[in-house]
């Protein structure tokens, strides 16, 4: 195993480990300061980028410092073609309500009613975050009025973080979708890695591994960066084929050529 070739405690590389401890690059603490501001003034926030650029890594940290006992969160990962029927029916459940054989305004009253009640009874905030949102339809893109759209007087009653690819972006600048976009307080762009963070990223995960050697060099640093293209998840998977092909190759330092290798491996295109 190419930890042990490497000196390292643990692999900082996979998933489940750069959820542990987070890298804060520019972006990530970009969307943390309007994640913030968003919680604050209960308003709606348009995050979105290419696929491993951090999105859903940066999301789920804000969830995840969010105190459980005075926020009421809601994550939904879309899928493709989903129903606003089958929306309202994952956000009851959310919310514990029965759906049974509700009509769809009966299902809209009803979770309306019941975040109402979170919020004034309960006295938690409620924060829904739909991921992948650029998979919805237009229709039920439209129909996202239901959580910001309330019928109570002019309080707002939920924070909606919305999360996709930047496609979103285009189709919100419609005019079939004004209603939505004026009320959409930020809107950022995830940028991914810069050049210097990559450096960066690699060595702090190495400094968690308990590893202190330079085992990238300079010019395999740089090729990190062209090849990702700054997107955090191709970065990893490329970190570990050069983990593995350099153990194989008995190589203490990394060079240009195993990240040649390891991109090859890495890229099916």
């Amino acid at each position: 195993m190419y930890t042990s070739f490497y000196a390292m405690s643990f692999n900082p590389f996979i998933k489940e480990e750069t959820y542990k401890y987070p890298f804060k690059s520019n972006d990530y603490n970009e969307v943390l300061n309007r994640l913030n501001y968003i919680k604050e003034i209960k308003g709606i926030g348009l995050f979105y980028g290419e696929n491993g650029v951090g999105k859903t890594y940066t999301i789920r940290s804000f969830i995840n410092s969010l105190n459980k006992d005075l926020y009421k969160v809601i994550y939904i990962n879309i899928t493709i073609n989903l129903s606003i029927f089958e929306l309202l029916n994952i956000l009851s459940k959310e919310l514990s309500l029965s759906t049974g054989a509700c009509y769809k305004t009966d299902l809209i009253s009803n979770i309306q009613n019941e975040i109402v009640r979170i919020v004034k009874e309960d006295k938690m905030n409620v924060v829904i975050v739909l991921d992948d949102v650029h998979l919805l339809t237009r229709n039920t893109l439209l129909d996202l009025k239901i959580l910001y759209d309330f019928d109570i007087g002019s309080k707002d009653y939920v924070t909606l973080i919305l999360v996709g690819r930047e496609e979103i972006k285009v189709e919100l600048t419609k005019t079939i979708h004004e209603s939505l976009s004026q009320r959409i307080n930020v809107n950022y762009k995830f940028n991914g890695l810069e050049r210097n963070e990559v450096k960066e990223y690699i060595q702090t995960r190495l400094e968690l591994a308990n590893t202190d050697k330079d085992i990238f060099e300079i010019e395999a640093l740089n090729s990190l960066y062209l090849c990702s293209n700054s997107s955090i998840r191709m970065l990893n998977k490329i970190v570990n084929n050069c983990l593995m092909l350099g153990s194989q190759n008995r190589k203490t330092i990394i060079d240009n050529e195993i990240v040649m290798l390891a991109k090859g491996e890495s890229d099916l295109r």
